[in-house]
């Protein structure tokens, strides 16, 4: 069976709350606090779980936020390997306005990773990847991380007959001079790679099928937001549209978004099928408060929707 292994060696404790108004210089009562394991690969590995997908999440972890973040994601029953690190896991921190209906997010830097740290990484990686698994790289590198770690993680998982999963901006040219099966983008992260602002539908499927055709990847996604979704292959460009729901936070919206897309393509949909459901699942989770993510159940009613 396809396993779903997920990469996070910058993982976050998200904590959320809501405050009536947000202006400086001011005591700002909160209330509704939410804590939730995060970090995009670990949010990857928790949206494949509640679809009762083959994963695992590979991540780091150390200090007193690293043990609620392990504790916090036995709750939810999603398998893991942790790798310990001697630097504490950064917090993420949320605070949605109520008064504006906006949202600001706090993102702390994560710790640095030593030379062994790094290795007992990539060896995780060489003993859980089998043939034909996602090993998914996702999110931020930790301070000091080398630019080739999502490269050297490429290559171990490329050895092992893994298909490489990059949805993450760090280290992308390394990346994509190793080579990865599939790069996901969303409508902010590409112009870093393509240089300028792309008009939807058309120059962002033709930037697409320019990185199949480089054979840098085998699967270019873009996620647009609202627009909708599309993926290009050697056999063509899929496409789905978004979802419209009454939007609460988008927080873990792309990371359900990949999860879903990939539980759907190990289970063997088509990809305009997996784009589809991918999209349920973001849109399902914008649906949710704060850093928590997609009710399964809003997830299924969005794909019986027309």
């Amino acid at each position: 069976m396809t396993r779903i292994i997920t990469l996070t060696p910058n993982p976050a404790l998200d904590y959320a709350v809501t405050a009536d108004f947000v202006e400086p210089n001011r005591k700002l009562r909160c209330h509704h606090p939410q804590m939730h394991p995060g970090g995009g690969g670990i949010n990857v590995a928790r949206s494949c779980s509640r679809f009762h997908a083959h994963t695992l999440a590979i991540f780091t972890a150390g200090g007193v936020y690293g043990d609620a973040l392990v504790k916090s994601l036995a709750i939810e029953n999603v398998p893991m390997r942790m790798i310990p690190i001697s630097g504490e896991t950064r917090l993420a921190f949320h605070v949605k306005n109520a008064k504006e209906e906006n949202e600001y997010r706090f993102n702390l830097p994560g710790a640095e990773m030593s030379e062994n740290e790094i290795d007992h990484f990539l060896t995780a990686i060489r003993e859980e990847a089998d043939p034909g698994d996602f090993v998914v790289a996702s999110g931020s590198l930790p301070p000091g991380a080398p630019n080739d770690f999502w490269a050297q993680a490429a290559r171990v998982a490329k050895d092992r007959g893994a298909r490489f999963v990059l949805d993450s901006i760090s280290g992308l040219d390394a990346a994509l001079e190793e080579g990865v099966y599939m790069l996901r983008q969303n409508e902010h992260e590409y112009e870093a790679l393509s240089g300028k602002k792309l008009t939807w539908p058309d120059e962002i499927e033709s930037y697409a099928k320019g990185l199949v055709e480089k054979g840098q990847v085998q699967a270019m996604v873009v996620s647009h937001g609202g627009d909708g979704s599309l993926m290009a292959t050697k056999d063509g460009v899929f496409s789905a549209p978004s979802f419209k729901v009454k939007a609460s936070s988008a927080v873990g919206a792309g990371d359900s978004f990949v999860g879903g897309l990939l539980t759907a393509l190990a289970r063997g949909d088509d990809p305009t099928t997996a784009l589809r459901f991918g999209m349920a699942a973001a849109g399902a989770t914008r649906m949710s408060e704060g850093t928590a993510l997609f009710d399964p159940a809003d997830v299924q009613k969005l794909m019986s929707s027309k």
